[in-house]
């Protein structure tokens, strides 16, 4: 997930670095937790008379820990490594350097306040990253269809609900417990999800754009159905883009990641 931004004649090369994190070699040898409790009644007891179960493989186990591990890093002031990313993702939407974080200017691309860092919250580093990542690739395009401000549509903060679902929905945001059985992804679709970050390369950023663009393409296809719609309605947009998600992952598992979109997409 590095990302190398260009402001003027200086390159500056976003790595996320080693963090310490809770979790020890035994813990991080098994499956997630929630994963391994999560067995629906047939997988549980009768497993024995099919020939699939949803237990996910060496590899795909160490994938999704290797994800989580690198999901965990926070936004912080003080690491320069944080602080480089604001400036180079300034630099990708305005073409110029950033003098101070705080610059009410953020609000034009969907940053709730002046400071954009405090939107990182829920979603970490990561969610930088990812708009970073959306940005270098549909500057041009898609980008600048979003921020205009006639469509009603906050970039930022959408892609940042975008990554905050994913995290929560892979089993991949903290403190999660039996409890969140009904928000977290079920045994077929974890195991889908794993499936795709061993064989294919940057699945996390592939998922997070197609859900991102979808979010865009619903939300202008109901303002257009529907010319009175509000920031209100963002709420069931959203929702529906979470849906098509989940059905998508919990349906089958998927023989490549083609298949999976086009089924996306039929929704």
């Amino acid at each position: 997930m590095n990302q190398e931004i260009q402001p003027k004649d200086q390159t500056i090369v976003l790595i996320h670095h080693a963090k310490n994190h809770p979790w020890t070699e035994l813990q991080m040898a098994h499956e997630p937790l929630t994963h391994a409790k999560n067995k629906e009644f047939k997988e549980k007891y009768l497993s024995s008379c099919f020939d699939e179960t949803y237990n996910l493989s060496n590899s795909e186990i160490k994938e999704w820990w290797n994800l989580r591990i690198e999901l965990y890093s926070l936004y912080s002031h003080e690491d320069e490594n944080c602080v480089k990313r604001i400036k180079g993702l300034w630099y990708l939407l305005t073409e110029s350097d950033l003098e101070e974080i705080r610059n009410k200017k953020w609000t034009e691309f969907g940053f709730q306040q002046a400071d954009p860092t405090t939107d990182f919250r829920g979603g970490g580093v990561q969610s930088l990253d990812d708009i970073i990542n959306f940005v270098s690739d549909y500057k041009d395009s898609l980008v600048k269809q979003m921020c205009k401000p006639q469509n009603d549509f906050y970039f930022a903060a959408s892609s940042i609900n975008v990554t905050f679902f994913m995290k929560r929905y892979f089993h991949l945001q903290e403190q999660l417990d039996e409890r969140d059985r009904k928000e977290i992804a079920d045994r077929v679709a974890l195991k889908n999800f794993c499936i795709f970050l061993v064989k294919e390369d940057n699945f996390w950023k592939k998922l997070h754009q197609l859900l991102l663009s979808d979010l865009f393409n619903e939300w202008m296809a109901l303002k257009q159905r529907r010319p009175e719609t509000t920031i209100m309605d963002y709420g069931p947009v959203l929702e529906r883009v979470k849906q098509k998600t989940k059905r998508t992952f919990s349906i089958r598992l998927f023989g490549n990641i083609k298949q999976l979109i086009e089924f996306y997409q039929s929704l």
